[in-house]
């Protein structure tokens, strides 16, 4: 019911962080990966090659997202959703019609950057800043996208490969996205600028009650020279690389476990039930108790997921890495929407929020590209699991070492009216 009256208090916005993040799985690995046999095998490329064009693109597209993507502190969001959305259907048409590898470079480029990085941070961003005392559940209410996205979206990929190919699957993808979701977005954020009006001038009245406020919204510049922003970096990043590597090299792994490739994307859906739990329940305890307290709390699962794939050879090894891999999921959905907000504020949440993702994005991408360049001398699927545990003890470790933000849920934001 908490939840019900929430949706109530402004269900435009909400829709809008729900519908990207629902089709952010355009350019998420666990989609693209579905198409990777058949790219291989038109372009001649093997799983290494791939990894490296497929992860290359995506870390040249966190740098530019570092420029690109502060820009939504300054343009308004409309604007910034709508340019992002033209430029994910020329993605998906570019990706469509690509003949080389130099060609797919770029349009991986295109579909990765845009609909991955930039749909994200308008997601992200909008929930983070137009929300305060419920930010917990503005993010598990647009999150529950991501997951509906991971139920549907390996079935819809699965459908349109068996029935028109890869190229024309990409082709209606686009055209999908113009006649669909373009309108709309504009329609879920008519009269946003009274929204944002609000949320300005919220802030400009508390810095005038209380000095110290001004001092919750940090710039980029102070926030990488805080120690705990370091600190707390490498759990978040353990997230993505780990759960990232599984699914965009799946297929090898469901092989070298001999797992049906059919049952390991039906697996998903458990990954997506229990991701969408775990973004409900996290939600509402961030609100109570803080984002610094969950984050050891994300993290831990992904320490059976992979021993999982070090001992686990039966088929009932996919259940529970999917319900592991998605608890752990679920939680950090939220966590980056609301962690950095609670330490620095949201005004300059643009330019945080896109340090991050160039962290996160460039830093599973180069371990998806580690893991290729392994798996074609032959490392085992054992060996590789035992040494992202290594990674996961060593992060939690670094946690004990960070404190709770003083005002941690201080009013750095506004409730839209």
């Amino acid at each position: 019911m908490n939840y019900l009256r929430f949706l109530l208090s402004d269900p435009r916005l909400l829709s809008f962080g729900f519908t990207l993040n629902v089709f952010i799985a355009l350019g998420q690995t666990f989609y693209h990966s579905l198409f990777n046999a058949d790219i291989r095998a038109e372009l001649d490329l093997t799983n290494g090659e791939l990894a490296a064009v497929y992860g290359s693109a995506t870390i040249v597209g966190s740098v530019i997202l570092l420029v690109v993507g502060r820009l939504i502190d300054k343009v308004d969001l409309r604007a910034f959703a709508g340019a992002t959305t033209v430029m994910v259907a020329f993605g998906c048409w570019f990706l469509a019609n690509v003949t080389t590898p130099f060609m797919l470079f770029f349009a991986m480029l295109a579909v990765r950057f845009s609909a991955q990085s930039l749909w994200g941070v308008c997601a992200q961003v909008s929930m983070a800043r137009y929300f305060d005392e419920t930010r917990g559940k503005a993010a598990a209410v647009a999150n529950t996208g991501y997951a509906l996205g991971y139920a549907v979206f390996p079935l819809i990929g699965a459908s349109l490969l068996a029935v028109f190919g890869w190229r024309e699957a990409w082709t209606y993808t686009s055209l999908a996205v113009l006649i669909f979701i373009l309108p709309l977005i504009a329609l879920q954020l008519w009269g946003h600028g009274k929204r944002h009006a609000a949320y300005e001038a919220r802030l400009k009245q508390l810095a005038e009650a209380d000095g110290a406020t001004a001092g919750l919204q940090w710039p980029l510049g102070k926030v990488l020279r805080d120690i705990r922003f370091w600190l707390i970096q490498p759990s978040m990043l353990a997230v993505p690389s780990v759960i990232f590597s599984i699914q965009f090299h799946q297929v090898f792994l469901a092989d070298a476990k001999g797992w049906s490739i059919t049952a390991f994307a039906g697996g998903y859906t458990v990954y997506s039930l229990v991701s969408l739990v775990a973004m409900l329940v996290s939600g509402a305890m961030v609100d109570r108790v803080g984002s610094l307290r969950l984050v050891s709390i994300s993290i831990w699962p992904l320490i059976p997921a992979l021993l999982v794939l070090v001992f686990v050879d039966h088929p009932i090894g996919i259940v529970l890495l999917m319900m592991c891999t998605g608890m752990t999921f679920g939680v950090g959905l939220i966590l980056f929407v609301t962690i950095w907000a609670e330490f620095y504020g949201t005004k300059h949440m643009g330019a945080i929020r896109s340090f991050n993702v160039f962290m996160n994005v460039s830093v599973a991408s180069a371990v998806m590209v580690l893991t290729g360049w392994l798996i074609d001398r032959g490392t085992s699927v054992a060996q590789m699991a035992a040494g992202g545990i290594v990674v996961v003890l060593l992060s939690l470790l670094l946690l004990y070492f960070v404190r709770r933000p003083r005002g941690a849920s201080a009013a750095t934001s506004v409730e839209a009216n």
